[in-house]
């Protein structure tokens, strides 16, 4: 039997008898409070079919690792310690120092991401994730036999440099069940960037990978649900908020960037196009009126584009009449379009198709 069909089987299978066992640990802590709140974990090892260089050594390995945690809350927030500390503190070194050294397997060697996703009973999803990037490979000795890695020096610079310098940015929260399997799908095809469940969760990811990207962006773009209200919710039902995630990658947009809410119905109240539009300083920022399709990349209703400084929305904001209009008449619309603060688009402002080959 396969090596690591054979870890995942017995790891799968013995998980909590494997748990109880916490001398790999980093977390000096009654780790009950870890393993109490879990009621299933499953392994996984993913294939990459991408082309993986890192400083001059391009990854032949088994894959992705990632660890499936089920936890018995309603809400990762009432998970005692904090998940990701979790996630790098124990559930790393813990399989790094027990199932994977007994395989004869190193993490951080013979893995590209590592991926620890969390999973509670109200359907919220969120992952801890450390990029294969990241990998440390300056004491590595090109003339030993690697397994997972092979010296290629400067044969794949132009690959290695697409690899790691990304032009933009997709952000995705779908909703649980098919449409997080089918996120991680487009994740996987390099269609985009993350999925996930909170802000907080995006802009980590985010952060972790400015070194790997040359700003200004070509396009930031940011899927949910929608109803017409809010630009951004989680699971489909919960707003999220918004101006948090755009203050933290306003410095990645430039003059050239296309920023665009693919959540559904996000064109029918234009002011919320405006909003995000002052957060980025006056950027114009794209919206879908009606259902958006993203197979088709159509919009019921077509798309819509707004500009607004934030002193246009702060003197919107304080005059009684403006708002009025805008909140208080089905005119807003109306309104925003004749000022010229917003537009019909004749077109989608992206094109999914072109991550897949590009």
């Amino acid at each position: 039997m396969d090596r690591l069909l054979l870890l995942i089987q017995y790891f799968n299978k013995n998980w909590r008898k494997l748990l109880s066992d916490t001398t790999g640990s980093k977390m000096v802590i009654d780790h009950s409070m870890i393993t109490s709140p879990i009621v299933d974990v499953d392994l996984n090892i993913v294939p990459r079919e991408d082309n993986v260089v890192v400083d001059g050594w391009k990854y032949v390995g088994p894959g992705d690792i990632v660890l499936d945690v089920y936890l018995n809350l309603d809400h990762i927030l009432e998970y005692p310690i904090d998940h990701h500390m979790v996630a790098y503190q124990f559930f790393i070194p813990w399989l790094d120092k027990s199932i994977l050294k007994w395989f004869g397997l190193e993490i951080f060697k013979d893995f590209a991401d590592i991926v620890i996703n969390y999973y509670t009973l109200d359907g919220e999803m969120d992952a801890y994730d450390v990029p294969v990037e990241e990998m440390n490979t300056r004491s590595w000795d090109p003339t030993v036999k690697n397994d997972s890695w092979v010296f290629v020096g400067n044969k794949y610079v132009v690959s290695e440099q697409a690899y790691k310098k990304g032009k933009g940015l997709y952000l995705t929260f779908p909703k649980s069940g098919w449409e997080t399997v089918g996120g991680y799908l487009m994740k996987a095809l390099g269609i985009v960037t993350g999925v996930f469940t909170s802000v907080d969760g995006a802009i980590a990811a985010v952060n972790k990978k400015r070194k790997h990207i040359e700003p200004p962006l070509t396009e930031l773009v940011i899927g949910s649900h929608g109803n017409g209200q809010h630009l951004l919710m989680r699971q489909g039902s919960e707003p999220l908020p918004v101006d948090k995630l755009l203050y933290s990658v306003k410095d990645l947009v430039g003059p050239s960037t296309t920023v665009f809410f693919t959540a559904c119905y996000g064109a029918d109240f234009l002011f919320q196009l405006c909003e995000a539009s002052s957060v980025l300083g006056g950027h114009e920022v794209y919206g879908a009126a009606g259902v958006y399709n993203y197979v088709t990349n159509k919009a019921q209703k077509g798309f819509y584009s707004c500009t607004m400084s934030p002193t246009d929305y702060s003197d919107i904001q304080n005059d009684y009449q403006k708002r009025n209009i805008i909140f208080g008449s089905d005119k807003g619309n109306d309104y925003l379009l004749e000022k010229g603060f917003c537009q019909r688009q004749s077109s989608a402002p992206i094109n999914w198709a072109k991550n897949i080959w590009t």
